[in-house]
Order: C-alpha cells, then structure tokens, then sequence
C-alpha cells in the first residue's frame, strides 16, 4: 500500500479538527439558546402596582325628613277659596219675662261673614206681651252689623247696631192697648262680648239701647240685654 504525502496528510488532519471544533461549537449554541429560551416568561407581564391616592373622609349628609304621601299632598294644595255659604251662619236669641208684665221674646237670625271682623245679618222678631190682663202679639223683622274692636281671652269686644220693624197693637197715653195696631221702627246700639265655644261657632253677650224708648208700644225698656248663639253653615 502507497503511503501519502507528508503534507496531505496534515492538511486532512487539520480539517478535520476544524470540523470537529465547528461542531462542538454550534451545538453548544444550541444549547445556550434552548435554556435562554426556557428561562424567559412565557405568561403576559404582571402588573406592577401604583400607590393608591389617599381619599379624604366623606361627611355623611342626615337624611332629608320623609313625610307621609297624605301630608306632603296636604301642604302642596291650595286651599279653596270660600262660599258664600261658607259664610253664612244661624242663631239668634230671646228672652223670657215673667211677672205684672210678661214678654217672651224670640229673636232667629241668618248672618253673613263679610270679613274676619265684620259680619251682618237679618232677623224675624217675635214677642208674646202680656199686661193688665190683656194679651197680644208683636212680631216684624230687622236688620243688623257687627265689628269686632279687640280680643280678650277667648272672645273679642264688639259693637252692634240693629234696626227693628215691628207691629204691634197700639197702646194710648194711659195705658190703654186697643185693638188698632201700628208699625214701630226701634233702632238698637251697643256692645257685646263674643265668646267662641268652638273653632267657629260663638255665644253674644249684648247690651244694648232702645234710641226709641218712649214710642208708645214699645216692648223694651232700656237697657236692653240679650244672650244668643252662633252656629255655622259649614265647618270651613
């Protein structure tokens, strides 16, 4: 068998140690890739966490008052404005005499509320008289005002004024009552005290004066005191 060449034999010896060293070395670079490839994070970055804001203390507000659906309702209407009849009252008053002379006296009336002051009214009069034996009837109508000056307590002073058309029998210079009968006109002044005995009904407490006092037939004999009522139509 021929032998190589010295020099041939060295270049082959030489290349392949420069395969060998190739080798080795790409598969070390493999390697090194592998594990940086395995050491990275595979899952999505985690957040980092800020440092919150500090938030200053709310002041907690009282709860606005509730009221009932019927009150609230109440406050929200209007109130109506009043009737007539709203107004208008009844009552009246009378008086009983017994004695020589006898009067029994029956005074009905309606009113009307004009202000919170002022008011007026009509009225039917009636009177059963009996005197010196004899026996008759009186009766007519009238009409009347009232002002309220000033409150005391529960009441109020007034003043009232009233004006009386009666018929009656007339009666001589002495005394005498005849058949014939005549019309009396009788004007009425004075004061009064009102007491309420409710949210809108009174008690009148009057004294009065007969102007007319020596008209002959005249059933009043001065002063005149009277005691009546007042009742409203409604309660508003």
């Amino acid at each position: 068998m021929r032998k190589l060449p010295l020099y041939l034999y060295t270049i082959l010896c030489s290349f392949s140690f420069l395969l060998l060293t190739a080798s080795a070395a790409q598969a070390q670079d493999q390697d090194s890739t592998q594990q940086q490839k395995q050491e990275l994070p595979t899952g999505p970055p985690m957040p980092t966490e800020r440092p919150q804001p500090r938030q200053r203390p709310t002041q907690q507000r009282e709860p606005a008052p509730s009221f009932p659906a019927s009150e609230t309702a109440q406050q929200e209407e209007p109130e109506a404005p009043l009737r007539h009849i709203d107004r208008m009252y009844f009552g009246g008053s009378f008086g009983l005499q017994f004695g020589t002379y006898t009067n029994i006296s029956l005074l009905p009336i309606i009113g009307y509320k004009v202000t919170e002051k002022l008011r007026v009214g009509a009225g039917a009069v009636y009177h059963y008289i009996g005197y010196r034996g004899n026996s008759y009837s009186s009766y007519g109508a009238r009409a009347f005002t009232q002002m309220e000056f000033f409150n005391i307590g529960e009441g109020a002073v007034l003043g009232h004024a009233e004006v009386e058309f009666l018929n009656t029998r007339y009666e001589d210079t002495y005394g005498y009552i005849g058949d014939e009968r005549t019309l009396l006109t009788l004007p009425l002044v004075g004061v009064g005290y009102r007491q309420h005995i409710s949210e809108k009904a009174s008690l009148d407490m009057l004294l009065l004066y007969n102007v007319n006092n020596r008209v002959s037939g005249n059933p009043y004999s001065n002063p005149v005191f009277r005691v009546g009522f007042n009742i409203p139509f409604t309660n508003r």
